[in-house]
């Protein structure tokens, strides 16, 4: 303002004073003083209507207090399961939730508007821990699942997925829970002592409940409740945990396009024993098929690579079809050119085998095609033409031993490894190209020979190889590849995947063909098929996974003085942690 009236003063002076141009100058100085500031230009943050600047002093929540943006906070909370029932009801729109959200957006911009609108949630919870249920694994999914389904959800927003992350949510609750609570009632080491813990056990049975309880003083209580056509109750789960080879192979495994369900990714019993219940009704086993179908795909293509072949399935087409490749391969090289046999070289390898089957093998040194390998080693040469004539016998010789009923499998190795030795004979002076492609077809069929010298390992009606067979059949053939690691190829890794995740509960079809008597029982399946699809997505798969790795570190971080002040806390624990981990999870989208 200063600066003004100087302007001002100057301009009158050099008006009287006749100087035009003094004048002149001196006007257009004080038009710019007079101009208005553009604030906007020189703080943009702070009149950025979407800046927590702009709205702390010009929003439409700059007037209120602390305790009234708490209020309204929590009462954005109860106001959002209003609009999210009546979006179920089909009366309120995708587009109307986008825009109360963005009304929304100030309030919860603030620090005190989220924590009233996490108090409203917790008020809201407390009620429902209190339900006869609630916390078991079941219960917990169930409610976490059903708050979920109430959030209101605008046009970028998935229901089914806050369907599934409070599911998610709720079991994930119920494991921190019984974590902590195990943890802050343990006994307490004192100086020169420990507690002693007394154990005891009870069975009990009811018509169409089977229930067994444990109780270790001063630990957790495991409980089992299942039957008829009910989904049942799982108890705690002190154990869960995957291996380091488990963990490896997993990794390992969604490279190759495997999948795991929450339970098997944190190797919760607990909740396995839930998804096996899930999987075994009608209404809720479309997403757990779907997985073991991904799964039973991705195994199939491993197995068809190994044998060189680019296929879903490895069915009768499949397999002729390898035969044909890979016999033309070995047939290709039978040509007239002359490959040296080194006697001493033959002779350590026949002593080796002969040695590794002394005493449980007879005559194999007078086996027809040995005595014709033999006579070519004697001989010093043989052309190739000879060659893959002896291989091709040794293969069918093998195979016949290792498949039919009366054939000795301890013979059928040792003639695969003397084919070993004629097909490394056979591949010598080819030049560098042949011989790779050659190599590469040996093992391509020494894989085809493993997969079907075992029935069971491949259906050759559907295609499907059976992942706990191959396994099987590659631990008793190749002890050093697959037992100790050494072989890493996709096959291999896909029968250790098959190996590591197994369904912890088979399948009799008893649960399948079940009826569901209870009207109640059917009403609430329906809804919850739409959370078993969004419990096995990923993105549950992984809050899984976090919390276990919470519950393990909060549990390991329980000392004696943090666990005498919380002590008092643990009973409750079980109980209100699952309700307020399915809001959690139904919120997190």
């Amino acid at each position: 303002m200063a600066d003004i009236e100087r302007l001002q003063r100057a301009l009158v002076a050099a008006d009287q004073a006749g100087d035009v141009e003094a004048a002149t100058t001196l006007a257009r100085a004080l038009r710019q003083a007079l101009r208005p500031r553009d604030l906007r230009a020189e703080n943009p943050a702070e009149y950025d209507p979407t800046s927590p600047g702009f709205q702390q002093r010009y929003g439409s929540t700059s007037a209120m207090g602390t305790g009234q943006r708490l209020a309204a906070g929590a009462g954005k909370f109860l106001f959002d399961l209003g609009r999210g029932v009546k979006q179920l009801t089909g009366n309120l729109s995708r587009e109307e939730v986008d825009e109360r959200k963005a009304l929304d957006a100030p309030l919860m911009s603030t620090t005190s508007g989220k924590v009233g609108n996490i108090g409203g949630g917790l008020a809201f919870g407390a009620p429902l821990a209190l339900i006869p249920g609630v916390n078991t694994y079941t219960g917990a999914a169930l409610a976490g699942g059903a708050m979920g389904a109430l959030q209101p959800v605008g046009t970028s927003d998935s229901r089914a997925l806050n369907v599934g992350l409070g599911a998610a949510g709720g079991a994930a609750g119920k494991f921190v829970g019984d974590r902590l609570a195990a943890a802050l009632t343990r006994p307490r080491q004192t100086a020169g002592s420990a507690s002693q813990a007394a154990s005891q056990a009870s069975a009990t049975a009811t018509p169409g409940v089977a229930e067994t309880t444990t109780t270790v003083t001063g630990g957790a209580q495991a409980t089992g409740r299942g039957g008829g056509s009910v989904f049942g109750t799982v108890g705690d789960d002190p154990a869960a945990g995957l291996t380091a080879s488990q963990r490896q192979i997993a990794e390992r495994g969604k490279e190759l396009g495997f999948r795991l369900t929450p339970g098997q990714a944190t190797g919760s019993r607990a909740l396995q024993q839930m998804e096996a219940k899930l999987e075994s009704q009608p209404m809720t086993s479309g997403p757990f098929n779907a997985i073991k179908e991904r799964n039973q795909r991705a195994l199939n293509r491993a197995v068809a690579e190994a044998i060189g072949e680019n296929a879903d399935t490895v069915d009768s087409t499949v397999l002729d079809r390898a035969f044909t490749r890979l016999g033309q391969v070995f047939r290709d090289a039978a040509d007239e050119t002359p490959r040296q046999i080194d006697p001493r070289g033959f002779l350590q390898t026949f002593s080796e085998i002969q040695d590794d089957i002394r005493g449980i093998v007879s005559g194999f040194g007078e086996h027809p095609l040995v005595e014709d390998l033999t006579k070519l080693a004697q001989a010093g040469q043989a052309t190739g033409k000879q060659l893959q004539s002896l291989t091709s016998k040794l293969g069918k010789a093998a195979y016949k031993q290792m498949t039919m009923q009366s054939g000795d499998r301890d013979l059928g190795l040792a003639l695969y490894r003397l084919k070993d030795y004629v097909d490394d004979l056979l591949q010598q002076g080819m030049d560098e190209s042949r011989a790779q492609a050659f190599q590469q077809a040996r093992q391509q069929y020494r894989n085809l020979i493993m997969l079907t010298s075992r029935v069971g390992v491949v259906n050759p009606s559907t295609g499907n190889v059976s992942g706990r067979s191959l396994a099987n059949v590659l631990q008793s053939k190749d002890k050093m590849g697959f037992l100790r690691g050494q072989n890493q190829s996709a096959m291999y890794d896909a029968a250790r995947f098959a190996q590591a995740f197994q369904p912890i509960v088979g399948d009799s079809g008893t649960a399948t063909r079940s009826m569901v008597t209870s009207p109640t029982d059917f009403v609430l399946s329906l809804p919850f098929n739409l959370a078993t699809r969004a419990y096995t997505s990923s993105p549950s798969v992984n809050l899984a996974v976090g919390t276990q790795a919470a519950a393990n570190a909060a549990s390991r971080s329980v000392g004696p003085v943090a666990q005498s002040i919380f002590e008092p806390t643990a009973p409750f624990l079980p109980r209100y942690l699952p309700v307020y981990g399915g809001l959690l999870g139904a919120n997190a989208q």
